[in-house]
């Protein structure tokens, strides 16, 4: 069912992260706490970060796939992880800061021929979006239309529309706690291979580092 973005947001009020009125310790987008994350060498965490990766990558290859199949625009690298807190999509758990937790991101740009950010635009996305079972909402900002879905464990998906014909699809993640957020980021940014591709097709994406790649330069 589409819902307006004010129930999706109130909906978002009772993610993974917000723990429960029993006084458990508040869990992540993965169901973990901050205590059995604190069990887990800078090793372990750098691998959890490369399953959610791959995991990123298959929401966003789906959700392209609803729209185009052809080769979509990059908008930046996505390897690395970015600082959480407050600044992620969803209720952060209570105690997340930009030092303890972290969110991957990632979108795409396809250019449609013929197409001017009409809100029917929206409708492949929305009724994929049903499909999935998945909370979903529409919002006009200025010019441009968004359908956005909460998948239900721990991520987001939007669909974004323009007059210009530039249409976007992005996933977000949803706060993971770590031990140390920068360790985590420099892990992976001495091992990734620097740059990105300008164009892919769904479900091409560099492959995130190995923890035993030699440190680049």
């Amino acid at each position: 069912m589409v819902l307006s973005m004010v129930t999706v947001c109130a909906v978002a009020g009772c993610a993974s992260g917000a723990g429960s009125a029993l006084g458990d310790e508040p869990r992540d987008a993965a169901g973990m706490t901050q205590t059995e994350v604190a069990g887990l060498s800078l090793e372990e965490e750098f691998g959890l970060a490369s399953e959610r990766y791959v995991e990123m990558q298959g929401l966003l290859e789906e959700a392209q796939l609803q729209i185009s199949d052809g080769s979509w625009i990059w908008i930046g690298g996505d390897v690395l992880p970015v600082m959480g807190g407050a600044n992620a999509y969803g209720q952060a758990p209570e105690g997340a800061a930009e030092e303890n937790s972290y969110f991957f991101q990632t979108s795409r740009n396809v250019t449609l021929e013929g197409a001017e950010g009409e809100r029917s635009d929206l409708d492949p996305m929305l009724e994929y979006f049903d499909e999935k079972g998945w909370e979903s909402g529409t919002a006009e900002i200025g010019s441009e239309f968004e359908a956005r879905a909460d998948t239900g464990d721990g991520w987001w998906v939007t669909y974004t529309v323009r007059p210009n014909g530039q249409y976007t699809v992005a996933v977000y993640s949803e706060v993971f706690w770590t031990n140390d957020s920068s360790a985590v980021r420099f892990a992976i940014a001495d091992r990734d291979a620097p740059g990105f591709p300008d164009e892919s097709v769904p479900g091409e994406y560099p492959p995130f580092p190995s923890w035993d790649d030699l440190v680049q330069p």
